[in-house]
C-alpha cells in the first residue's frame, strides 16, 4: 500500500474494504488507475434561479440550460481520514460538451456528499442521468496527519447547499455602484453588440405597441362619445365600428411590431 501521494487502484479498493474514503455508494467498476469516478445523484440545485431544489423521480434526468449553473449531489458518501485529501477533476467527456465543473477537493477530515459546481458555456440543453460519472477524485495520502481536520456537515451531508447570500448584491447595492452599468450595457459587455441589437429592437417595439394601444384606446372612446347620441346607430353598426376600429389597430399593432434581426 502507498506510504504517501496519490492512492492506485488497489490503494482506493482497500481504503474502501476498510470503511473509508467512499463509504456510501461504492463500486467497484468506478475505481480506475488512480482515482473514483463519483455520480450523479437524485439531487441538483439550480443556482441561476434563486437555487431551486430538485429531487428528481426515478426516470427523471437532471436538465441544465443554456448559461445555467447547478450544483450537483454527488451519489457517493465520503470519509477521508485526517491524513489523506481529495483531489476532484474535470470529466473530459462533459467538457467537450461545454459542461464545466468546478475543480476542488476535500479537506483531510472531510465525511458526506460532495457537491459538484457546473457551468453550462453552450447554447445547447444538456442532461446528465442519475448514476452517471460526473467527475474525478484522485486520493492523496499525506506524510502525516493534520493537526486540525476539517469538522462540520460541509452544506451536503444534510442535503443542504450553503448559499453565501451575503456575496449577492441587492437592488440598492446594485443601484448605487457606479461600475454596473445599465441592463443594455451589461448584456452586451456579456454578450456582444449583436444579442443587444436586438434586445434594443425589442424595447423600441414594445414602446410603439404600447403608444399604439393608447391611441386604439383613445379613437375607441373619441367614436363611441361622437355616435352616442345619434338616434340612427344600433347595434349593427356599433358591432361594425367596434370592428372596423379592431383591424385598424390590429394593422397597426402588426406593422410597428415588424423587425428584422
Amino acid at each position: 500500500m502507498t506510504n504517501i501521494g496519490t492512492l492506485n487502484d488497489q490503494d482506493i479498493i482497500n481504503f474502501c474494504n476498510g470503511g473509508k474514503l467512499i463509504t456510501e455508494n461504492f463500486s467497484l467498476k468506478n475505481v480506475k488507475q488512480a482515482c473514483y469516478e463519483l455520480t450523479a445523484s437524485n439531487i441538483y440545485y439550480d443556482i441561476s434561479n434563486a437555487h431551486q431544489k430538485h429531487i428528481l423521480e426515478e426516470n427523471e434526468y437532471i436538465l441544465i440550460k443554456p448559461k445555467q449553473i447547478v450544483v450537483i449531489l454527488t451519489a457517493e458518501s465520503l470519509y477521508l481520514p485526517n491524513d489523506m485529501l481529495g483531489r476532484i477533476l474535470t470529466k473530459g467527456k462533459l467538457f467537450s460538451v461545454g459542461l464545466l465543473p468546478v475543480n476542488t477537493y476535500a479537506d483531510p477530515g472531510f465525511q458526506g456528499k460532495l457537491g459538484i459546481v457546473f457551468s453550462n458555456i453552450s447554447n445547447n440543453y444538456l442532461k446528465i442521468t442519475q448514476g452517471e460519472a460526473i467527475a474525478k477524485i484522485e486520493f492523496n495520502k499525506l506524510e502525516m496527519a493534520v493537526t486540525k481536520p476539517y469538522s462540520g456537515q460541509h452544506g451536503f451531508e444534510t442535503g443542504i447547499w450553503p448559499v453565501l447570500t451575503e456575496y449577492i448584491l441587492n437592488s440598492e447595492e446594485i443601484k448605487s455602484d457606479k461600475r454596473i452599468k445599465n441592463t443594455s450595457t451589461e448584456i452586451e459587455l456579456s454578450y456582444g453588440k449583436k444579442f443587444t441589437g436586438v434586445i434594443k429592437r425589442i424595447e423600441q417595439y414594445e414602446r410603439r405597441f404600447l403608444l399604439a394601444t393608447i391611441l386604439y384606446l383613445t379613437i375607441t372612446l373619441v367614436l363611441i362619445g361622437v355616435f352616442s347620441g345619434t338616434e340612427w346607430l344600433n347595434t349593427i353598426t356599433t358591432v361594425a365600428i367596434g370592428l372596423g376600429v379592431n383591424i385598424i389597430y390590429g394593422l397597426l399593432a402588426f406593422f410597428l411590431t415588424q423587425f428584422k434581426e
